[in-house]
């Protein structure tokens, strides 16, 4: 079949050099002094179509061989790219393309694993869970639980039998294993990081605050010391001294060699899916839920890594705080249930049913792109035993392979002299009928073929020459029928296409209209106001003051309920990017940051450990935005008339709170005055929680009051920080002073 394809390629040549040798045969006959220079000029000739010859089959081999490479290339230029977003804001539509593709890859790839591993074994999958339920989900957490248990307990065994280590041979080894994990350890949390925002709906703010508090105990609960990636640049530092940091450019220099892809592609899942939580946030949940579980991996690492000598304290800590009893694992699944009744409540059961699918492909993207690596000694294992490994394929694939095989019983050994190469084999060796009985050479063939860009355009068969040589004055047309070509199509368009994303220069495509900053995506290209910005730049020598010396702030008026409900709602938002990307949070200020926005949040004061299930279960735990909601059901109006500050803005328009939401998404051009800012807030906070304003109930009063103090004690040392750049601090100062004179404005004089 393959061959076909091929052999009008052949046929030209041989007749290229058919007519060539004729032709100087003739120049011989007319040369009547005897004069055989066209010889050299004949093997010239047959020099160059070998050449030409070459140079096709060289372009088709390294289509092969350089896919990998340039994604490998793309991933880490995208890594980079998202951990200084603010630099690079054109990245988001590709970014949201990406993570489509993404979501659809996994999928697909994890519905053909799980039906061939249920027939094979019962193996179950979490697309077995065909309708959400809490009992139904708690059901398959509890045997996948157990069936972890059962291979930690066949592992240990195996080892007391004398069996060797299963990650890494030796020290060396462990330290490139460590190495090649550095990409997605350095992102731990960050599917999460932008979850909880102020843009997220009221009836979520519980729910969500679940999810934040995993985020949270990753950061370390503002604790450095504590902070998990923190935790694993010190233990890449101490075997690995001067390795660069993930938001440094030189971290994905070839010279490090880190050059996993499925660690790459893990971590920019990761960086990924938490961009745009209003569209995909049961996606992050049901990522959240895998991500959370114990895996095995981590289990063997806590064991393996103290057999070579280095500490393993950073995968004990994950082994510990992911448990399923009070721990990550845990919360994940009481986060994925109350959504689900958020759900219910809100769209019904044809909205569980939909949310439950959209749950699933968050979790089959993590379980799909766990950024796990082999070693090189265990590689070789894996290789000699792989013949036993069974083969998965879908549908699709199952129908394309039975065309293949069908083909090949009629064109093998017809053109067997082709040089032309798919892979690591000729076209002749792919269609060899008895070696295609095989379905790990079928598998061989499927990939090389899919990943050959000369033939195959992924995702598009549009623009694929194989599928174009079907067609009409193609040089395989008639050989399949319309059937068959539908098959290969569909096959073709079935294709992952993350690199031809990774790889596009669109910029814009696929971002949905009227999705803005009040629906919670990034979108840092809309700068702040001219006003602000006039406001944020004004500055003279008596702007600059001491955390001691802030001007006092009198509001002790009646609000202005329009003005006001709209800034209360919008300024929590002030901080939350500053914890986005977990690397940038392994500094004093960033931790400090941490405790002020577990503050705000409702969280309880930090203690030696973890709140685990506790905090989830506490009461009366909303923080700022449970005071929101509170005066909203006080004064008005309802929480179901407006059920989230998008809605609220639209009643009651505030230009200072949607320009707090624009310039809180870029925390490093504006980290003074944000912290500025925020520091005005929490001055307000003090000031209403003691006064007599009739805005809050007693309750709120005090936990206000608490929050205020808290607050204002993890700014103030990040004003100490920042007094040591002169610059930063004048921001500071500029930002606090522009805080209060809006808050002023939402006040009667």
């Amino acid at each position: 079949m393959m061959e076909s394809l091929f052999l009008g390629f052949a046929s030209i040549v041989t007749v290229t050099i058919f007519l060539i040798r004729r032709r100087m045969s003739r120049r011989r006959k007319v040369d009547s002094g005897g004069n055989t220079s066209a010889a050299p000029l004949e093997k010239s000739r047959k020099i160059t179509s070998e050449e030409k010859h070459q140079v096709r089959e060289t372009r088709r081999r390294e289509g092969e061989e350089l896919f990998e490479a340039d994604e490998l290339r793309a991933l880490k230029q995208l890594y980079y790219q998202l951990h200084s977003l603010e630099s690079f804001p054109e990245v988001l539509p590709r970014a949201r393309r990406l993570l489509l593709a993404l979501l659809k890859e996994t999928t697909t790839a994890a519905a053909a694993a799980a039906a061939a591993a249920h027939a094979r074994s019962g193996a179950e999958s979490i697309l077995h869970v065909h309708s959400f339920s809490r009992p139904a989900l708690e059901q398959f957490q509890h045997r996948l639980n157990t069936r972890i248990g059962n291979d930690w307990q066949a592992y240990n065994a195996r080892r007391k039998e004398g069996g060797q280590r299963e990650l890494f041979q030796d020290r060396d080894e462990a330290v490139w294993w460590l190495r090649q994990l550095a990409p997605v350890k350095y992102v731990d949390g960050a599917w999460l990081g932008h979850i909880g925002k102020v843009t997220l709906p009221f009836g979520l703010q519980k729910t969500i605050k679940g999810g934040w508090q995993i985020l949270s105990e990753e950061l370390g609960d503002g604790d450095l010391e504590k902070n998990h990636v923190h935790v694993f640049h010190k233990l890449i530092d101490s075997v690995a001294p001067g390795f660069p940091t993930a938001a440094e450019l030189d971290f994905g220099h070839p010279r490090h060699q880190l050059d996993e892809v499925s660690v790459w592609r893990a971590a920019i899942a990761q960086l990924l899916i938490s961009l745009f939580p209003h569209e995909f946030l049961p996606e992050i949940l049901g990522f959240n839920l895998h991500f959370e579980a114990v895996s095995m991996d981590t289990l063997k690492a806590g064991k393996e890594l103290k057999e070579v000598g280095i500490d393993p304290y950073y995968f004990i800590l994950h082994i510990s705080i992911d448990n399923a009893d009070s721990g990550h694992t845990a919360i994940a699944m009481e986060v994925v249930c109350e959504y689900m009744d958020y759900v219910r409540r809100v769209e019904g059961e044809e909205g569980v049913q939909k949310a439950w699918k959209k749950v699933q492909a968050g979790y089959l993207l993590s379980q799909r792109l766990p950024g796990s690596v082999v070693s090189p000694s265990r590689r070789k294992s894996l290789e000699i035993g792989s013949s036993e490994m069974q083969v998965v394929m879908n549908p699709v694939e199952t129908e394309v392979m039975r065309i293949f095989k069908a083909k090949a019983q009629v064109v093998h050994g017809i053109h067997c002299s082709s040089r032309v190469r798919i892979g690591a084999r000729s076209v002749a060796d792919w269609l060899n009928p008895v070696a295609l009985e095989s379905t790990h050479w079928q598998r061989d063939l499927l990939d090389a073929l899919s990943h050959n860009r000369y033939w195959i355009r992924r995702g598009d068969s549009s623009k694929s020459r194989f599928i174009q040589e079907l067609q009409w004055n193609g040089r395989m047309f008639g050989s399949f029928t319309q059937y068959e070509f539908d098959v290969l199509r569909e096959w073709v368009d079935g294709l992952s296409n993350v690199f031809s994303v990774l790889d596009s220069s669109e910029s814009n495509q696929g971002i949905e209209e009227g999705n803005g900053i009040l629906s919670g995506y990034p979108t840092l290209q809309n700068l702040p106001s001219p006003g602000l910005r006039k406001m944020l730049s004004a500055s003279t020598a008596t702007d600059v003051f001491s955390y001691q010396t802030i001007p006092p702030l009198d509001i002790s008026n009646r609000p202005i309920f329009e003005n006001f409900l709209p800034v209360w709602l919008a300024h929590p938002c002030l901080l939350q990017s500053f914890v986005s990307v977990p690397f940038r949070t392994k500094n004093q200020v960033a931790c400090s940051i941490v405790k002020v926005l577990r503050a705000q949040g409702g969280f309880d004061i930090e203690q030696q450990c973890v709140g685990g299930m506790c905090e989830v279960r506490r009461p009366n735990s909303l923080g700022l935005a449970g005071i929101g909601m509170s005066m909203m059901a006080q004064h008005g109006p309802s929480l179901a008339a407006l059920p989230s500050l998008k809605h609220v803005l639209q009643a009651w328009p505030s230009e200072f709170a949607v320009q707090m939401l624009q310039i809180s998404m870029r925390p490093v051009e504006y980290e003074g005055q944000l912290i500025g800012m925020a520091t005005a807030f929490a001055k307000m906070h003090a000031v209403i929680a003691r006064s007599q304003l009739p805005l809050l109930s007693a309750q709120d009063q005090v936990t206000l009051q608490a929050i205020a103090r808290r607050e204002l004690e993890g700014l103030e040392f990040c004003w100490e920080q920042l007094e040591m750049d002169g610059k930063v601090y004048a921001e500071c100062c500029k930002g606090y002073l522009v805080a209060e004179q809006e808050i002023k404005k939402c006040f009667q004089v």
